[in-house]
């Protein structure tokens, strides 16, 4: 049976089921992820940062707390495994396919070194296109792909997608048997992630671990915050002066082994009220979500430019790609996302 708490956010009062701010502050987290690319990929270092959490860092753990909320929300009020599936799927797997496409099609043959026809039709670059689209490791993708470039890398952000997936698989069996119905449950799972996250590196060496062990245990935590503000209304009302004392808390102790946590649930409470304000913005409100088409094009267009015209700074990069990848995300969100999104009120 569904906790009172769950149950309690199904009122018109509530912005999470109505209007709210949540599609900008996706584009503003995709916005601080290529932020700090402009930089990464020309001087190999992202200067936006406090203590030693930048500011794209932060910005991956804001999206999958905002994911575990939505995700949340979805279950308990469709109560629909099918449906749900059919979203998540639509979601993530059209622009993906396209991107690996031109991966293989685009990148692989014209951003390579030697490139040229053999990149097209060579096995190694349609493997990694496999691989990509079926939740593999990202990295380390093949025809020396932007070679001579700072980051000798095709798409540095798609290392999340899979732990994005992942988390949606976890959320239904937790949802399914019970685990994620109830606020002490869901509050005892992320308290449980939380703690080895923080804790693991120094009880074991992790460097003899796989490792995705310390990024799975980071992200979950920041999902099933998520999960938790669902189960937990009140929460997604945290006063200013609360945000204020856990920023300031981060301020003082955030190079330890506590600061990322702080710097969480600052950036958490900074999101909610923003993201579910007391009044909306009715121009905010018609925002497209590009957030993931930004996410997944920033790195390769920047990467593209560079490719050509090597000796660009972080100003230069960011003037000349940011409209590149903001067309290119918009055409991604009109022709491929919203399209596909569709087609999930027909499957349920």
């Amino acid at each position: 049976m569904v906790s009172t708490l769950a149950t309690e956010p199904l009122t018109k009062a509530d912005p999470l089921f109505g209007k709210n701010h949540f599609t900008l502050i996706r584009w503003v987290l995709a916005g601080f992820v290529a932020l700090g690319h402009f930089w990464l990929t020309t001087t190999g270092y992202e200067p936006f940062r406090i203590h030693q959490w930048t500011g794209g860092y932060m910005a991956v753990n804001g999206f999958f707390v905002l994911s575990g909320l939505l995700i949340m929300k979805s279950l308990a009020t469709r109560n629909d495994l099918k449906s749900y599936t059919a979203s998540r799927l639509l979601r993530i797997f059209p622009a993906l396919i396209v991107i690996m496409l031109a991966f293989g099609l685009i990148f692989a043959p014209i951003f390579s070194r030697p490139g040229g026809l053999p990149n097209l039709v060579s096995a190694e670059t349609w493997s990694y296109v496999l691989r990509v689209l079926v939740m593999g490791d990202p990295q380390g993708a093949p025809g020396s792909i932007f070679a001579g470039n700072l980051e000798e890398d095709f798409n540095g952000p798609l290392w999340t997608i899979r732990y994005e997936m992942a988390a949606y698989i976890l959320a239904a069996v937790a949802f399914t048997i019970g685990l994620a119905k109830r606020l002490s449950t869901t509050l005892m799972m992320w308290t449980g992630a939380t703690a080895i996250y923080l804790l693991l590196p120094h009880i074991i060496d992790t460097s003899s671990l796989p490792a995705s062990i310390l990024p799975f245990f980071r992200l979950s935590s920041c999902f099933l915050l998520g999960m938790v503000l669902w189960h937990w209304p009140a929460a997604r009302r945290p006063p200013w002066w609360s945000i204020a004392m856990v920023f300031g808390l981060f301020l003082a102790f955030g190079a330890g082994p506590i600061g990322e946590f702080l710097a969480t649930l600052s950036l958490t409470g900074l999101m909610l009220r923003l993201g579910l304000p007391d009044q909306t913005f009715d121009p905010l409100l018609r925002l497209p979500d590009y957030s993931y088409g930004i996410y997944i094009w920033h790195y390769p267009l920047i990467q593209a430019v560079l490719f050509f015209i090597p000796d660009l700074g972080p100003i230069q990069i960011m003037v000349i790609s940011t409209p590149l990848f903001v067309l290119v995300a918009g055409l991604s969100w009109h022709l491929i996302e919203k399209p596909s999104l569709r087609l999930k009120r027909r499957i349920s």
